[in-house]
């Protein structure tokens, strides 16, 4: 993570650079300020990502009371830690490498190319200058001090001027800068305006050459001839000065540009309020300095440190981290309020230390001695890290002196900080201000649904009770219809059985026989139920035949033991 925290910072304040040269410099004619400008700007990205500037943020927090944990203790937070090779960051990082490898095979070629043509061509000696005359039809060039053309191509004037112009490129070494812009390209592959800057860097350098060239022959107007029928030949593939480029219309036109204002060149300090706001905004680490707070002053702090900081340990939910060793013995019995301390004796001093994501194995193995030495605790830990050597997974063990305990956290970005207490008595303590945030987060949002379903059931009971109350209303009006549509009948003087006539109530006739529960019900014929008998209506019944046991036991034979009811309905 912090290798490609690195590169895109860099890539950043290179983007500045070439933003601010080519709105405010490009078109000045100030060439040895621009290269230097240009130079200076690779230096920056690749220096001030490394420099890192430090702000620090003080945190008030209550002097913390020491309590006891003799059970075990585990928690895994809700976002685990994968260390695996297959992150986002990790395949982005991959990509880089493999693109950075891809264009130093790239250069490499090229150079060994140059090398071999260099080496296998005969030179002459010009002052500190190696001339080599090659066959092959490519552009004139240099590098370092050396120079090739091929002089079939020229005539003898074009050739004192490319030589004059290449001479130039010798004695500024403008190979070191060609060379550096092709490693600024090796390192920056994927930034777009790294390829702008490299493109800016050969312009300039030709412009200076240019600029020199001129003052040391006869006529500018030939000169830019030479130029242009240089143009015929193809440049070199390789980092070297060539002496055509596809920018031949921006030289001649920079030839013939009269000299800018020297005061011109101030413009380029609108950069530094552009840096400073960039190394402000991503070159600052922000670290957090815990000051104690006098019990005195803060009573109600402290003991809602004594109340709430514990609960998160027995819940089993909540763990913290480690960042510095800091063992501190301090007087706790003024520093404790007598609240605290009333069923304990007063603490004199205790072992406190901070455990974050940041704290190195060294730090971790001497807590483990220093707590074994002075407190007789057998300490253990295990840990997990990022790449970036973050502590994303932290187990401790600890027993002796009666205590035992396991405490865990695991955490994707890096574990949160904690403290870690050893009181007088030997007995241990954890405490974290995320984890306590965390819980009271839970809290309320078990509150919340507590009441939700709380709610929920009430809404639940109501509708039930509307639906009782609906129905019990329904059944009502159903008694009150049937009482409307089915009245009681008188009884008839003679218990005999005998035909009933025209609209006679079947419910009479059932309610003479005791024993209607067995008693067999024919509708037309057809064998029914006494259920099918109630619904029938009194003006649809014709006639009824009621068959005491003797007759029906004769007609339907054992079934009519009870008797029988005939129903005719009209037709």
């Amino acid at each position: 993570m912090e290798t490609i925290q690195y590169i895109l910072k860099s890539a950043g304040i290179l983007s500045l650079f070439y933003l601010v040269y080519t709105f405010l410099l490009k078109k000045e004619t100030h060439f040895t300020f621009n290269r230097l400008f240009l130079f200076i700007g690779v230096l920056a990205a690749a220096i001030l990502p490394f420099i890192q500037f430090t702000k620090t943020i003080i945190i008030e927090t209550p002097a913390l009371a020491s309590f006891s944990s003799t059970e075990t203790t585990s928690e895994t937070l809700t976002s685990i830690a994968f260390n695996t090779n297959y992150s986002i960051e990790n395949i982005l990082l991959y990509i880089y490498v493999l693109g950075v490898i891809v264009f130093s095979l790239r250069f490499i070629y090229q150079l060994v190319s140059l090398f071999i043509l260099l080496e296998k061509q005969p030179h002459k000696q010009s002052n500190n200058c190696k001339i080599i005359e090659v066959s092959e039809s490519i552009s004139p060039f240099s590098f370092f001090n050396y120079i090739v053309y091929n002089p079939n191509l020229h005539t003898d004037n074009e050739l004192g001027m490319i030589l004059a112009h290449e001479k130039a490129h010798v004695e500024q070494l403008h190979t070191l800068d060609v060379l550096i812009s092709n490693l600024l390209i090796i390192i920056q592959w994927f930034n777009p305006l790294a390829w702008g800057y490299k493109k800016s860097i050969v312009e300039n350098l030709e412009y200076l050459a240019d600029r020199t060239t001129i003052t040391r022959i006869n006529s500018k107007k030939e000169y830019q001839l030479a130029l242009l029928n240089t143009s015929l030949a193809s440049p070199l593939s390789a980092p070297t000065n060539n002496f055509y480029n596809s920018f031949i219309k921006k030289r001649i036109i920079m030839l013939n540009k009269a000299n800018s204002n020297r005061q011109n060149a101030f413009k380029a300090m609108v950069l530094l309020p552009l840096l400073t706001i960039f190394l402000w905004s991503f070159n600052v680490n922000e670290v957090k300095k815990y000051v104690e707070i006098p019990s005195e002053n803060n009573k109600v702090k402290t003991e809602k440190v004594k109340e709430e900081a514990i609960t998160p340990i027995s819940d089993k939910k909540d763990i913290a981290v480690i960042t510095t060793i800091e063992p501190v013995t301090e007087s706790i019995a003024q520093k404790t309020p007598k609240a605290m301390t009333k069923k304990q004796s007063p603490l004199q001093e205790t072992y406190r230390v901070k455990i974050d994501k940041n704290t190195t194995d060294a730090s971790l193995q001497e807590i483990k001695e220093e707590v074994k030495s002075k407190y007789g605790l057998e300490l253990s830990y295990a840990t997990i890290r990022n790449n970036n050597n973050e502590i994303t997974s932290l187990t401790l063990t600890y027993t002796g002196n009666g205590n035992n305990g396991n405490y865990q956290v695991s955490q994707n970005q890096g574990i949160d900080e904690f403290f870690f207490f050893i009181d007088k008595d030997g007995k241990t303590g954890f405490w974290s201000e995320a984890v306590e945030k965390r819980r009271n987060e839970r809290m309320q949002r078990r509150n919340l649904k507590t009441q939700e379903r709380s709610q929920d059931m009430n809404e639940r009971k109501m509708e039930m009770q509307e639906r009782i109350q609906k129905r019990k209303m329904e059944i009502e009006e159903r008694r009150s219809k049937m009482k409307n549509n089915h009245p009681t009948p008188s009884a008839s003087p003679n218990n005999e059985a005998h035909e009933v006539q025209g609209q006679t109530n079947t419910k009479r006739h059932l309610n003479k026989n005791k024993k209607a529960d067995n008693t067999l019900y024919f509708i037309d014929g057809i064998a029914s139920t006494k259920k099918q008998v109630e619904l029938l209506l009194p003006e649809n019944i014709d006639k009824v035949n009621v068959l005491k046991s003797e007759k029906a036991l004769k007609k339907y034979g054992g079934k009519g033991v009870n008797g029988a009811i005939e129903i005719t309905t009209k037709k």
